[in-house]
């Protein structure tokens, strides 16, 4: 990697561009982002955890998030339309806030962006065109590139940041190898009104008869959205807007919920889903958001991670001397694959065959017990904060893991147990 950093492109406007622009602008280098105006009517992401607050803190915006958003204080998962579980953030006995907010993300994402332009950060609306110097992996902006930002940087610009979410420009540009997760699904959303209303704010989140569905409660509507295998989508029609209407009137559990609202919005389509980036850095370019790894939307945390890592690369890149980006690529990558580790929970059923064991167990000894940590330690998942104690993810990987199958075998439990796995 090149040292001495003093100029930096970023790739990409959203949360995580505009945030590692506003933090290294105010480390004094030079940042320019280049953007593309048109933005989706709405976009995945809504529900915050409270892992993000401190750092929404940190950038001065959290006041400004509050004002639009509803409050969020837990999350509540259903095994079936008639059983819930409850979580509020408080359960968890953390160091974090015990809140979060659900954002309309246009909102959010302007204020992000604001942020930025009021500090001082320079904007291009324009696509940042790359090239190979035939050095290496070496990456340069091109001719007609430069041109068209009259020569900000006085030639090629130190480092070229990708933030550019899901269009991942420089790991397609290079073709670099990615991990895969085994899940292949899509994911349909749109803003309703009408719907069963949710309070307090919680996100709710349903295992349906096929596949997962979201409930996010927002000023005066509710983002609703399926994610699911999409051979069982099939079947219910030609168009993404059939296929949703359709199958939120035939599944049981959405039809209960939302068989009285309506679409306020079009239906949007998220399908490349569980993409990691083996490889983070080069040598004049680096990854960072959805551009280096992208996991699910369940537990909320793609927002969180996103902005996280903007603030992790600033501080490798410190006062641009000697950055030390081997330790992010490690450390983005670690903590991608913790991440991963719980989201599987979710897919094979651990974590709703918890939630049933817990329910139909907690009058014995072995339930009155361990109850307590089931509460605080399941409620660190939606927060965001189990990936970073060491015993909540130690405690996590047992329940979900070796007492999972003693109990299957009956060694710990008189009833048979099946995995409430998401087909």
């Amino acid at each position: 990697m090149k040292k001495n950093i003093k100029t930096i492109a970023i790739i990409g406007g959203g949360p995580s561009g505009c945030a590692l622009a506003t933090l290294l602008n105010r480390r004094g280098f030079k940042v320019a982002v280049f953007y593309v105006a048109k933005r989706p009517e709405i976009i995945v992401g809504e529900s915050l955890v409270p892992a993000i607050i401190p750092m929404l803190r940190e950038l001065g915006i959290e006041d400004e998030v509050k004002s639009y958003s509803t409050y969020k204080p837990g999350a509540s998962v259903w095994v079936n339309k008639d059983e819930e579980a409850t979580s509020p953030f408080g359960f968890g006995e953390g160091s974090l806030p015990p809140y979060a907010y659900n954002v309309p993300r246009v909102n959010f994402d302007k204020t992000v962006f604001d942020l930025a332009v009021r500090e001082g950060v320079q904007f291009f609306e324009q696509i940042a065109k790359i090239e190979k110097t035939g050095n290496g992996d070496e990456l340069k902006l091109s001719d007609e590139t430069i041109k068209g930002i009259n020569d900000f940087f006085k030639g090629q610009p130190d480092l070229i940041v990708d933030a550019s979410g899901r269009s991942r420009t420089i790991s397609r540009f290079l073709n670099l190898t990615t991990k895969n997760g085994y899940r292949k699904d899509i994911a349909l959303f749109s803003h309703m009104t009408g719907t069963e209303k949710i309070e307090p704010f919680n996100i709710h989140l349903h295992r349906l008869e096929k596949g997962w569905a979201w409930r996010i409660p927002l000023p005066g509507r509710t983002s609703v959205g399926v994610v699911i295998n999409p051979k069982h989508l099939e079947s219910y029609g030609a168009t993404k807007e059939e296929r949703y209407d359709n199958y939120l009137k035939s599944e049981p559990t959405l039809q209960k919920f939302t068989s009285m609202g309506k679409r306020d919005t079009a239906v949007m389509q998220y399908d490349n889903y569980q993409v990691i980036s083996q490889k983070m850095y080069g040598t004049n370019w680096v990854l960072t958001g959805d551009a280096g790894g992208f996991l699910d939307p369940i537990f909320s945390s793609g927002l969180f991670l996103a902005i996280k890592g903007s603030f992790r690369l600033a501080n490798i890149i410190g006062d641009g001397t000697n950055p030390e980006y081997s330790r992010y690529q490690k450390e983005q990558l670690l903590e991608l694959k913790m991440w991963q580790r719980l989201v599987d929970t979710w897919y094979s059923g651990s974590l709703f065959t918890l939630f049933k064991v817990g329910q139909d167990r907690m009058d014995t000894a072995l339930g009155r017990k361990l109850g307590p940590q089931f509460q605080k330690h399941l409620t660190r998942i939606f927060s965001g904060e189990a990936v970073y104690v060491g015993y909540s993810r130690r405690f996590l990987n047992f329940v979900t893991g070796s007492m999972l199958t003693l109990m299957k075998v009956g060694r710990l439990h008189n009833r048979n147990i099946k995995d409430l796995e998401i087909k």
